[in-house]
């Protein structure tokens, strides 16, 4: 059976309708499991407030909290530390012997974005400022070092970039939510001039990387998630406009992640390789997928209901 915690975020809710078309047992688990109830969820699948989570039930537990919208990332603050740290101790704690744990990581832990993450990348910690480092950053290093430190342990830590699936949130203040909203709505898209590589995963990559990694004996591991091959954000927009007949827009003054700038978040780290993770799509094929579903199932504004 697994167990999927932080089922009602971007990343978890779509994780959760790729597992849910399985015969696998799947247990959802949220703070607030209304928010999944009206959904059509095969029998094979139960909704369960997280304060029923017991890890020892589980084969498979997929640690999904923390990882969707980064406006909710930073309007948590430093909340995230003890957030995360709660539920990561309690899988890693209740996982029976033959248990299984991912924990979704992010890019972030790299923390430097002016040129491709690599093998031999380390993360630059200001020992004299921790205050400075952003607490997302910091929950996630300490879960990493934590999982670390149990080498006998079945985890892995799979670091994601980018993410993109037609689970995102219009009402997300992030480029691709923005985007995406532009897209459905068919209203005018306005952004920097300042181009960004960006290395996009989707449900796909994400489900493949976690059964290459179970089927290589589930070892104790830190791995990025990667597409076949990123996309700058200039080439991604010229396409959109084409595409979707949406006007592309630039100013100056726009407003800026909530998670801080990321030029170049994109990693050339193929660790995940190892365990036979091999991505078939690129970064623009994996938007453009995204967009499609979210422009079929959303009328355009002034369309007819």
């Amino acid at each position: 059976m697994i167990a999927l915690l932080g089922a009602t975020g971007y990343i978890g809710r779509s994780l959760a309708r790729r597992l849910a078309v399985r015969n696998e047992p799947l247990a959802l688990f949220s703070r607030d499991p209304s928010r999944l109830a009206n959904e059509p969820w095969p029998r094979n699948v139960i909704v369960r407030a997280i304060s029923e989570f017991d890890a020892s039930a589980f084969q498979l537990v997929v640690n999904a909290i923390g990882a969707g919208d980064p406006a909710r990332v930073a309007a948590m603050g430093a909340e995230i530390l003890a957030v995360t740290q709660e539920w990561d101790r309690r899988a890693v704690t209740g996982l029976r012997p033959d248990g299984r744990y991912v924990f979704l990581s992010s890019g972030a832990v790299h923390d430097a974005f002016s040129a491709p993450v690599h093998e031999s990348s380390e993360p630059c910690l200001p020992d004299n400022r921790l205050g400075s480092m952003a607490p997302y950053t910091v929950a996630k290093l300490k879960a990493e070092a934590r999982h670390r430190h149990a080498p006998e342990r079945a985890i892995l830590d799979l670091r994601v970039f980018g993410y993109a699936d037609a689970a995102i949130s219009l009402s997300g203040r992030f480029f691709l939510a923005e985007l995406a909203r532009s897209v459905a709505e068919g209203t005018p898209f306005v952004t920097s001039p300042r181009d960004m590589t960006r290395d996009y995963a989707g449900v796909e990559e994400l489900d493949a990387a976690i059964r290459r990694w179970l089927e290589a004996g589930a070892p104790n591991a830190a791995v990025d998630l990667y597409s076949k091959e990123p996309v700058g954000k200039l080439d991604l927009l010229s396409r959109v406009e084409g595409r979707y007949d949406i006007e592309i827009g630039m100013q100056q003054q726009v407003s800026t992640s909530p998670t801080g700038a990321k030029p170049v978040y994109v990693s050339r780290h193929r660790a995940a390789a190892v365990f036979g993770y091999e991505p078939a799509r690129p970064s623009l094929e994996i938007v453009l997928d995204m967009l499609d579903q979210v422009r079929a199932s959303r009328p355009r504004r002034g369309s007819a209901a």
